[in-house]
């Protein structure tokens, strides 16, 4: 048995992320809130932040055991790992090394298992770092509970199992700022321990229950706690919404910008009665509530053509929208009469993939972050003609489908096809060119899908004197709170 390759350690902690992405379905029954959570770290799931490792170092604090569980009921116990010690674990074909600095201690079949002897909240794991495609990529970052190693056709999957309220207390200051006021907090600790109950199957076929991304909800471990977060937790613990009986998808998002969205209209999926769109006073003013982007009609065109569109130059743009205001469909026309159509969220990403914030530190309120927008035209120019008629009123019209009736009485588009229109005057021939030109300027609302809970809009609440039962029955229609 050779030695196991070679791998470093260091520390890094990753930014706050605010919004928690799902696909929605209204639920079936359950039976209660579980005692543990399995979190997948490292997968072969696109939704994950590390994947597909060859090897992956850790260490530990406190007192725990590897333990082996492919061979007896209830596992071997193969080592007692100390604080000093760094292991590593190897993706083989057929299975896994376990290797304690840099030494062969087993190989196994797996699932290998770093087993805390006896549950206490000085007991951590470290991931130190892994590997994938021969690169070394760091994590550093601690883990309450147990954490689990097993191999896929990919590589190392490692899962992190641990008490759900411990789960929480690395989720809800990743997704809510530990610095906010208690009962937003308290809230947010419902909600996301309420999508934890509801969702718990959702990767029951890969060996855990949640992603520690987006894709689920963002969890940071024993790195990213704060005490205010774990107070909200202890205070609520045991406590998810329920609708007539059955926990809810307890969805949320960054800021509404004003208006909730109903969850049909975001995932096409079945009405839920108590994810549906309403006005929200509270989030008109904090976080990105308000948006401007301004761009050029040649920008639009160009994006369109780079999403594979065909299109001229462009002459209108329609935008046809849902009750809450966000875009359904954009209509797009160009001077030849061909129209493109696209969802709101497709066209607002050509130029903002994903919405995502800038992470060079430029201005958020600069950029384009959600569908909720309209389109603001009076700083761009169309030709616009003006007669007078019978009553000697001057009345104008303008456009690329600007129509004109002929001497035998028939009316159609002046010059169709055509990329100009053209004026007699006593002077002579005039050529006014059919395209719009100059800036347009989209004015926004709100960052996220808009379903469920509005997180600024929470804070704002409880900033005024709101209990977290105000917020969540406020966000969620008649929900109750139940354990």
């Amino acid at each position: 048995m050779g030695r196991c390759g070679s791998i470093t350690g260091k520390l890094i902690i990753v930014l706050c992320v605010t919004v928690a992405l799902a696909g929605i379905i209204c639920l079936p029954a359950w039976a209660q809130v579980p005692a543990n959570v399995r979190v997948g770290l490292i997968t072969s799931n696109t939704g994950s932040q590390y994947r597909n490792a060859s090897a992956v170092a850790f260490s530990v604090k406190g007192s725990y055991e590897v333990v082996d569980l492919a061979t007896i009921p209830g596992g071997e116990v193969i080592a007692a790992p100390a604080e000093s010690e760094e292991w590593q674990v190897f993706y083989l074909a057929g299975g896994l090394q376990i290797c304690k600095n840099l030494e062969p201690v087993k190989t196994t079949t797996g699932p290998i298992v770093i087993r805390e002897t006896a549950h206490s909240p000085a007991n951590r794991v470290c991931l130190d770092d892994y590997t994938t495609n021969g690169s070394v990529a760091n994590i550093g970052r601690w883990y309450r509970g147990n954490m689990e190693f097993r191999g896929n056709v990919n590589g190392v999957v490692v899962v992190n199992e641990l008490p759900i309220n411990e789960y929480l207390y690395g989720v809800v200051p990743r997704e809510m700022s530990n610095s906010w006021p208690l009962e937003a907090l308290k809230a947010q600790a419902i909600a996301a321990r309420t999508y934890t109950v509801a969702n718990y199957s959702k990767h029951v076929v890969e060996g855990f229950n949640m992603l520690d991304t987006t894709s689920d909800q963002v969890y940071g471990g024993f790195n990213s706690e704060g005490a205010n977060a774990t107070a909200a937790v202890q205070q609520t613990s045991g406590k998810i919404l329920l609708y007539d009986g059955q926990p809810i998808s307890a969805v949320y998002h960054s800021t509404s910008g004003g208006h909730t969205e109903d969850n049909d209209n975001v995932w096409r999926s079945t009405p839920c009665a108590y994810l549906r769109g309403k006005d929200d006073p509270y989030s008109t003013k904090r976080g990105l509530a308000n948006w401007t982007y301004t761009t050029s009609i040649d920008d639009v065109k160009n994006k369109l053509i780079q999403a594979g569109q065909q299109i001229g130059p462009i002459s209108s743009i329609k935008l046809d929208k849902y009750h809450s205001g966000r875009v359904e469909t954009v209509i797009v026309s160009d001077i030849n009469g061909n129209t493109i159509t696209k969802s709101g969220t497709a066209f607002g990403q050509m130029f903002n993939p994903g919405f995502k914030t800038d992470s060079s530190g430029g201005s958020n309120y600069l950029r384009f972050m959600s569908r909720f927008f309209d389109v603001k035209m009076d700083q761009v120019s169309n030709p616009v003609f003006s007669v007078l008629n019978g009553a000697g009123q001057k009345v104008s019209a303008g456009g690329a489908s600007l129509y004109g009736i002929s001497d035998d009485g028939g009316a159609g588009i002046l010059n169709p096809g055509g990329p100009d229109f053209y004026v007699q005057d006593a002077s002579g021939t005039s050529t006014l060119n059919k395209a719009a030109t100059g800036a347009i300027v989209f004015e926004g609302h709100g960052w996220g899908h808009g379903v469920g809970m509005s997180q600024w809009g929470a804070y704002e609440m409880a900033d005024q004197g709101k209990s977290y039962e105000d917020i969540l029955t406020f966000y969620y229609t008649s929900v109750d709170i139940g354990s």
